[in-house]
């Protein structure tokens, strides 16, 4: 299950038997007063490491590249961002490297959303170099549909540092996070996860907020959070099934 834990002979015949791989990814960034720098890398993994116990004889999970595309979030201490183009390299490196040896099904777990579009392209390039593409999946793309059952205004409450990774966090690592600074309603007028698609900017998330935080993180609850979490994994073991 854990990939660097195996013997490349272990590796090898796990490749042959068409082993999914699967890469967490997050990033290291401000999450509001409340959240730590690696919360998107921490839900990630744990929700990789979960998808792989229900799939113990086909997945392999990668160790997490903690490291993301984050200059929309230097405006607060902490963040450690790398270039789109290092990001690309990187990411596309590590894919050729599977590739090489023999790997048939990859997948992308991503946690942060200045990786989703990264990640688009690479899959695009990918399939082009090697005549296969990596599956993306950005967590919460998968319960889009059901997130009203969550929250009465998911396109408004849930942004960043919000009510759904403030619940989720809650549920995986409550020692790691501050509730006396969890605030109330910020940065209305930034980019939420559920609203509906229109102009996209790229400025800095101070613009939006001075906390950092848009959404409203005050709604969260540890069981929001193990709900939300036994739905994604649900809909990642079926999505993952099926490359």
């Amino acid at each position: 299950m854990n990939f660097a834990e195996q013997t490349s002979g272990d590796l090898s015949l796990a490749f042959k038997r068409e082993a999914l791989v699967l890469l967490p990814t997050g990033s290291v960034e401000q999450h509001g007063p409340h959240l730590p720098v690696g919360t998107d890398g921490l839900i990630a993994e744990r929700l990789a490491v979960a998808v792989a116990g229900q799939m113990p004889d086909r997945c392999l999970v990668l160790p997490t590249l903690w490291y993301g595309f984050s200059p929309h979030h230097m405006s607060f201490p902490g963040t450690v961002t790398v270039a789109s183009g290092t990001y690309l390299g990187v990411t596309g490196e590590i894919a050729a490297s599977l590739y090489a040896h023999g790997v048939q099904h990859l997948a992308f777990l991503n946690g942060h959303g200045g990786n989703s579009a990264p990640l688009k392209v690479l899959a695009a390039e990918l399939a082009r170099a090697h005549g296969k593409s990596p599956l993306v999946v950005t967590y919460w793309d998968l319960v889009a549909a059901e997130i009203g059952d969550f929250f009465e205004e998911p396109d408004q409450v849930c942004g960043h540092a919000c009510a759904l990774e403030t619940s989720l966090a809650l549920h995986l690592f409550p020692e790691a996070v501050k509730p006396e600074l969890i605030p109330g309603p910020s940065g209305k007028a930034g980019p939420h996860m559920f609203a509906g698609a229109g102009a996209v900017q790229g400025l800095d998330f101070r613009h939006f907020s001075s906390n950092g935080v848009i959404g409203d993180p005050s709604l969260a609850t540890p069981d929001l959070g193990r709900r939300l979490f036994e739905l994604i994994v649900e809909r990642l073991v079926a999505a993952l099934s099926r490359s």
